[in-house]
């Protein structure tokens, strides 16, 4: 999820600059994991737990087979997900190439995005409980996004349009270590209402 606002300076009829802040959410959810109690948890690695939670471990369930000799001592074992949830607030400066500009238009976006951390948890969730974990530690406070999109203008009155842009954002730099060979990417789906001084 997004919202924002946003400036566009007019270059001249076909170009123009834009940036803007916006407040991003983003989720990222691994299944088929099982969690439990254990005495000697090894931890993450890339994870600050809480210490309230500091005994749980997390593992894949097509490795449980290794658990089950002991699954009659365990208490609590749970199937469920793995949840990473990480909030950015994100300043793009991106150019706008207008393709084809009447009362409808079509515009060309590209440009790159500095995004920075405002939000990190780690959480296992299963059908009957929830459990933070703490939060992320190989998660970059600042990163960057290489963006490209389409943008669709409608003019409904002189001075006010209204706007969709399917927008693809590749991010780089987002992690610090230990990410193995995780590229995240994102398509924003980008409405709203401009007006034009």
């Amino acid at each position: 999820m997004s919202v924002g606002v946003g400036v566009q300076y007019a270059v001249n009829k076909k170009l123009a600059v834009r940036t803007g802040v916006n407040k991003v959410t983003l989720g990222y959810g691994t299944n088929d994991v099982v969690f439990f109690g254990a005495l000697n948890s090894p931890g993450f690695n890339t994870l600050n737990t809480d210490n309230f939670n500091s005994n749980i471990e997390v593992i894949s369930s097509n490795n449980s087979d290794a658990i089950k000799p002991f699954e009659d001592n365990l208490q609590n074992m749970e199937s469920g997900v793995l949840n990473q949830r990480m909030g950015y607030y994100e300043v793009p400066l991106e150019l706008s190439y207008a393709v084809f500009d009447r009362k409808f238009g079509i515009h060309v976006i590209g440009g790159l995005s500095t995004l920075f951390l405002n939000e990190n948890s780690v959480s296992v969730q299963s059908p009957t409980a929830t459990l933070s974990l703490g939060k992320a530690n190989n998660l970059n406070d600042i990163h960057f996004s290489s963006n490209i999109g389409l943008g669709f203008k409608y003019q409904f009155w002189k001075s006010f349009e209204a706007h969709f842009e399917p927008t693809l954002k590749y991010q780089f730099n987002t992690f610090s270590r230990d990410a193995g060979n995780f590229k995240p990417y994102f398509v924003g789906l980008y409405t709203g209402i401009s007006f034009k001084f």
